[in-house]
Order: C-alpha cells, then structure tokens, then sequence
C-alpha cells in the first residue's frame, strides 16, 4: 500500500508540472496575438544573437533511504560529484517586435574534470559507513535549452528595460565515474568502474529581466527566473552483476530552481558589442523515488531523499544587433 501511495503522490507531482507546462504553453501561443501590431501598422523589430563561451563549476549529489518510509536508515547511500569543471559554448537569440520579447538559448558544455564519491551507511545520520569509493568524472557533457516570451517596459526615458517573462527550459548533466578507488574498507584502486549517472530537469519558468542603460557604449543586463522542473535520472552500475543494465536504476521526483545572472555589455559599433557575465543556478528536489532493477527481473522501490544541484559560471562573448 505505501509503494502504491508514494506513487501516486509523484505521478501527482508530475500531473501538476504537467498542467503548468500546458498553462505556459498557451500563454507562449496567445500572448503574441494580444501585442502584435493591428493589421496595416509597421512592426518595430530588433533582433539580438549572442555568442558566448564559459567556464562553469557543478555540484550535484543526492541520497536514498533504506525503505519508502524514509528509514532503515534514513541515508542508506549517498553520491556527491563535486567541482565538476565544465567548459560550455552557448548561443542565443532575443527577438523585439514592439517591445514583445521572444528568447532562446541553447547551450553545451564538455566536462574536463570532477570528483566523485560515492558512500553506503548502515546506521542513521550517515553513521556506520561501511563503504566509501573516491572517484574521477570527466569526458561527458551539459546540455542546456531555454525558450521564453515576455514584453517589456521602458522607463526614464529610456534608461531603463524591464521584462516580464514565461518560458520553458531543459537541463541535463551526463555524468561519468572513472578511476575508482575504494577509501572504505581501503584496499586502494580497482579496476573497470566505468558507470553512468544521468540527470534532467524540465519544466516551466517565470522570471523578469532588468535592463540599466549606463552610458553611451556600456549597459547592464540582471534576469532572474523561477523554476518548477519534472527531475528523472537514470544510471548504469557497470560493475554491479547484480543490477540489469543498462538501467541499474531510475530516480523521479519533482524540483524547483532558481538562477541568477548578471551581463556587461560593451558597444562597439550599433551592431557590434562585447559581453562578459556572471551566472549562478541553484536546484532541489523534493522526496521522489528510487527504482532499482535487479539482473533477476525484479524491482526494489524505495525512497529518493533528495537531489541537489548547483552551478556558478563566468561567460565571455560577443553580440550582433540589427
């Protein structure tokens, strides 16, 4: 009875992200309707493509219970990857047709380095760890995509743009453990690890965009937007005989997600310009599940603590304006 209680409270979740996603996906098609030009009035249009490149850091860990009740113990296995050091090339577009604002990105990045560990406990409060491996992540890839569409406000004369925006965005973190080493019981390295996790956040944002006019040539850009996201991750424990593969295990639940950004632009020409900016995203699930499918053919369910990620980045590009 309380597997089939906890699934229903998730598929739940997933129905009610659902809906928003829908609720955001009408706005994204009827919005422009209500702010388009009448018939037989000239549309304003500017458009905005951007270039940039960036070095970012990642964490992400999550942990499992040892039952659906979330005891037995309360942190049964915990996996953190840390200092996760991404190099991520990323283009993007911002298009205004009477100060309507339509958005999107989409970026990717390669993973040069990160560290891996991952820890078993027989005993709550993460006591009595029995098992500690420390591990390499490299050689996988981020992937990130945004759409948006919002209208903006300009004030004091112009100094001043403020966007409120709706949208719907996609992020997923391929990661990989390599080089293993096993700290606890600490018999040192071992050989073939080669396992996979597989994260993905999706769900629908609103946010607001502020622009500050600061001279001639130079401006500032700060965004904020608000995420609620369906999170499902699926992983392959390659040296575990015991597990199916190439799902090991499969972890749902639902999220929600904040990021910050800040943008200096430099003009050099009205086409031309030079931006430098500053990005920092912060994501976190509630209680979901964790499915375990076993090489016998059967399936253990239990409890998905929680999965927390966050990414700070430093980005540098250039923008064409016409």
């Amino acid at each position: 009875m309380l597997m089939l209680s906890k699934d229903r409270a998730v598929n739940y979740g997933y129905a009610k992200t659902g809906r928003i996603v829908i609720l955001v996906l009408l706005l994204l098609a009827v919005f422009p309707l209500v702010f388009l030009p009448a018939k037989g009035t000239a549309a304003d249009i500017e458009v905005e493509l951007d270039l940039t490149e960036s070095y970012r850091i990642d964490n992400l860990n999550w942990n499992i219970a040892g039952d659906l009740y979330g005891n037995n113990p309360n942190v049964l296995s915990e996996l953190t990857w840390t200092d996760l050091t991404i190099y991520q090339l990323k283009a993007g577009a911002e298009v205004f047709i009477n100060n309507l604002s339509l958005q999107g990105s989409l970026a990717f990045g390669w993973i040069l380095k990160g560290d891996n560990q991952d820890s078993d406990y027989n005993g709550d409060n993460r006591t009595g760890e029995y098992s500690r491996s420390n591990n390499n992540t490299d050689g996988d890839n981020v992937l990130d995509a945004s759409v948006g569409l919002g209208y903006r406000f300009i004030l004091w004369s112009g100094r001043i743009g403020i966007t409120p925006l709706a949208g719907l965005s996609y992020h997923k973190q391929n990661l990989r453990i390599t080089d293993g080493y096993q700290t606890i019981p600490a018999t040192g390295p071992f050989q073939y690890l080669d396992s996979t996790y597989q994260a993905r956040w999706m769900g629908p944002w609103l946010g607001m965009d502020l622009l500050l006019t600061l001279g001639e040539r130079l401006s500032l850009s700060t965004s904020f937007t608000y995420h609620r996201a369906d999170y499902y991750a699926q992983a392959d424990w390659n040296l575990r005989i015991d597990f199916a593969h190439p799902i090991s295990y499969t972890h749902e639940a639902n999220a929600i997600g904040f990021v910050l950004s800040a943008e200096l632009e430099y003009f050099l020409s009205r086409s031309w310009s030079l931006k430098a900016g500053l990005d920092y995203q912060r994501w976190y699930t509630g209680a979901g599940i964790d499915r375990t499918f076993m090489a016998s053919g059967l399936t253990g369910v239990t409890r998905l603590n929680e999965v927390n990620w966050n990414s700070l980045s430093l980005s540098a590009g250039v923008s064409l304006n016409f």
